[in-house]
């Protein structure tokens, strides 16, 4: 009778050990997704933010003869800041157009290209050949990497 008691004991404390470790493990997944639900709200307050912001810039950097058009906001953790992509079209005709990345908050242009819609194909500045299309490029390179780098 003895040898029974020992192994109903030994089973009970065999399940009470597993049924806290069971617990601790369901804990420790709680936390995990807390934080991650937690850095995923953050990260969605500050995109918001930055859209606010980039809508803003463009607003008071737009006037009668130049359009400044939005085409992506990013928030970086690296700069700590809300980098943009824009587009700038001088001239009532749309006459050069510039390619930009900007640091929203600090003013900071990270990338500028411009080219002018004239039709000739062996200037330099023309937008034409893909010049164009080469100034976006880069610009959305320079973005980018001014999100990927690490804080």
């Amino acid at each position: 009778m003895k040898k029974l008691w020992q192994m109903v004991l030994i089973a009970l404390v065999g399940i009470c050990v597993g049924a806290a470790l069971d617990e601790a493990v369901h804990v420790v997944r709680n936390r995990q997704s807390q934080a991650i639900d937690r850095d995923s709200n953050e990260l969605f307050q500050r995109r918001v933010r930055c859209k606010s912001l980039a809508d803003d810039f463009v607003k008071k950097s737009s006037d009668e003869s130049t359009n400044l058009l939005l085409e992506r906001v990013e928030y970086s953790p690296a700069r700590h800041s809300c980098i943009g992509a824009f587009t700038r079209v001088h001239g009532r005709r749309g006459t050069l157009y510039s390619f930009e990345a900007i640091d929203i908050l600090t003013g900071e242009t990270l990338y500028s290209g411009e080219c002018t819609r004239e039709n000739d194909a062996n200037s330099r500045f023309s937008c034409g050949n893909g010049r164009d299309v080469q100034l976006i490029e880069k610009r959305d390179e320079t973005l980018e990497s001014a999100l990927s780098k690490e804080p």
